[in-house]
């Protein structure tokens, strides 16, 4: 039995989780503008991280040592405080900091102790060393040689700017988190909790029937259909790869092909609409286009991923006689089409509300989020019926799962204020330029190497605002359009997931294989080859990316359809026939010409 303190706490912490999920559905409503109540998007965005982070710092609170509890339960309050005197404070503090130097200061020293410390947690220290760089630069810019050189700021300035400008901390990508991210991981946890992302698996499981290798064509298909659930790759790995890995494995599948399968088809979430890992509505905001814009401009290259690594897991089952890997699955289509029924049928009523009402993403998936509540309480073609603590639990996993998000949106907020207000990102964007006058590839390739490097132990969303702010700008200054070029850094942002030394989405999956980490993500790099020609392909042929005419799309597309098989058959060594050596050759140079005339 629990004691009384400990239920009383664990609700507590409940409570906590569950405030920045119901901050940002009031908001999406437009409930405080109905109610007469004036609030900048800023003072919601403070009081969502506030929250967060304190959810954070409570996370596994209960299950502490006493020490730890105190430690951790001050930190929470402390940053919840700080949310609530921002919100209180912040047209006083955005308009004067000046006037109120010591406030002010106080202010950038907490939100920058609490939100580094709460991304320490969950996210290590990668983004922690690059803010802190940003500031040793801003420090001390007057001592760097050549065109980088700039004007020093002091630290306490620094502070201030972080803690109250509208385009540090709590800028576009803190409030498109706080507005938009975590009210799509809410439907995410709604469909998980209606069990329509087990209906969505056992369909992807059918449908991969019992040839050879379908365990792996499940994983690909399970994680495109899910991309719009989680969006994290390292998310997917830990989900859906406790089941396929070890089935691929049973199928014959070596420890390193399983895990890699299972990597980079859950790398592929993070690219097919309508979440791409937060990076679409991110990037919707940089390019202040409508999100349904990057939708559309998203699909075709999400589909062609797909479809390459289907491909490949195709001719290599055939090649090697794979068994199928998985037991049969009982349920029939029959069983299934309500669930299937209601998923669909929620997210055909988001795309209604996004494309043909043209409301706002938050919005329009706010309303998705009460249609499917509606069913699961009624028990209406869901496999699960929701009660009232399935739905609180719901909002808690919610705020649990988007604490991560929002503390690094914060932080990347940081990091694009002081690259700005220093004048790094002008003088680095100055210096690519210079090279890309010479030859564009070689500005391409460098970018591309620059990506990867950054991308890192990133998650998707603080890597795309790192590079959209650094990488873009100097490709479209060379004429490349915003949206060709937004997409190149993302794709290559997304490929440290599976690119060698540190591959999280490879490495996740190889600890599920028992497999070795390096060599999974030398594999992982094999089977997702296409997206590290994609990018280019999109600078190159924007009609893939849905730029172009009708006739210019389709040509495009179906060119891309013909080298993904040719190459994929050279890769592999196989066509439903063994392919020998000249026909690899042949296949590869059949490719590269269909690739440059598409």
């Amino acid at each position: 039995m629990y004691s009384s303190a400990y239920l009383w706490g664990s609700r507590i912490v409940g409570l906590v989780f569950v405030i920045p999920v119901v901050l940002s559905c009031l908001w999406a409503l437009e409930i405080p503008q109905r109610l007469g109540f004036l609030m900048f998007p800023e003072q919601v965005a403070c009081l969502i991280l506030g929250s967060a982070v304190a959810a954070i710092f409570l996370s596994n609170w209960l299950k502490k040592t006493k020490y730890w509890r105190l430690l951790d339960g001050l930190l929470a309050t402390l940053a919840f405080g700080l949310g609530i005197h921002i919100f209180m404070r912040f047209q006083v503090l955005s308009e004067g900091a000046f006037f109120h130097p010591t406030e002010s200061l106080a202010v950038g020293v907490l939100i920058v102790l609490t939100s580094l410390e709460a991304l320490r947690r969950v996210s290590g220290w990668s983004l922690i060393f690059i803010l802190l760089a940003l500031v040793g630069y801003a420090l001390f810019s007057d001592l760097v040689p050549g065109k980088l050189e700039g004007r020093p700021i002091p630290l306490f300035e620094i502070l201030r700017f972080l803690g109250t400008d509208s385009t540090a901390t709590l800028g576009s990508p803190l409030q498109v988190a706080a507005f938009v991210v975590v009210l799509f991981i809410l439907f995410g946890q709604l469909l998980l909790s209606t069990g329509g992302a087990q209906g969505i698996t056992d369909a992807a499981q059918k449908l991969s029937g019992s040839r050879n290798g379908a365990t792996a064509r499940m994983a690909v298909i399970a994680s495109g259909l899910m991309g719009s659930i989680s969006g994290s790759a390292v998310s997917n790995v830990t989900t859906t790869g406790v089941i396929t890995i070890p089935a691929m494995k049973k199928a014959g599948f070596k420890p390193e092909s399983a895990g890699a399968i299972e990597a980079v088809a859950s790398t592929g979430g993070q690219i097919m609409p309508p979440v791409m890992g937060a990076a679409a509505f991110l990037m919707a905001e940089f390019l202040r286009v409508p999100y349904k814009d990057i939708l559309l401009a998203a699909l075709i290259p999400a589909c062609l991923y797909f479809l390459s690594v289907y491909i490949q897991i195709s001719l290599l089952s055939a090649k090697h006689q794979y068994e199928s890997g998985h037991q049969k699955i009982t349920r029939t289509w029959r069983q299934l089409a309500p669930v299937l029924t209601s998923v669909f049928s929620t997210i055909v009523f988001l795309m209604f509300g996004l494309f043909a009402l043209n409301m706002p993403p938050g919005k329009a998936v706010v309303f998705s989020c009460m249609v499917l509540a509606s069913l699961g309480i009624c028990g209406l073609g869901v496999k699960n019926r929701l009660t009232l603590t399935d739905l609180i639990g719901a909002l808690a996993n919610t705020g649990r799962a988007a604490g991560q998000i929002l503390v690094v949106c914060a932080v990347a907020g940081m990091i694009i204020g002081l690259l700005s207000t220093s004048g790094l990102s002008f003088a680095l964007s100055f210096v690519l330029l210079q090279l890309g006058e010479n030859s564009l590839l070689l500005l391409l390739l460098l970018t591309a190497l620059v990506s990867i490097i950054l991308g890192m132990g990133l998650p998707t969303t603080g890597v795309y605002l790192l590079l959209a702010t650094l990488a873009a700008p100097p490709l479209v200054e060379l004429g490349i359009g915003m949206l060709e070029a937004h997409f190149f850094v993302l794709y290559f942002g997304l490929l440290s997931m599976i690119s060698p030394p540190i591959a999280l989405a490879a490495f996740a999956a190889a600890s599920i294989a028992h497999a070795d980490q390096i060599r999974t993500a030398i594999e992982s790099v094999r089977f997702g080859w296409i997206a590290y020609i994609l990018p280019f392909i999109f600078v190159y042929r924007p009609a893939v990316l849905m730029e172009g005419t009708l006739g210019e799309i389709l040509f495009t597309t179906f060119s891309l359809i013909v080298v993904i098989i040719m190459i994929t058959a050279a890769i592999i060594g196989y066509g439903y026939s063994r392919v020998t050596a000249v026909q690899r050759i042949i296949c590869v140079i059949i490719g590269a010409r269909n690739s440059r005339s598409g």
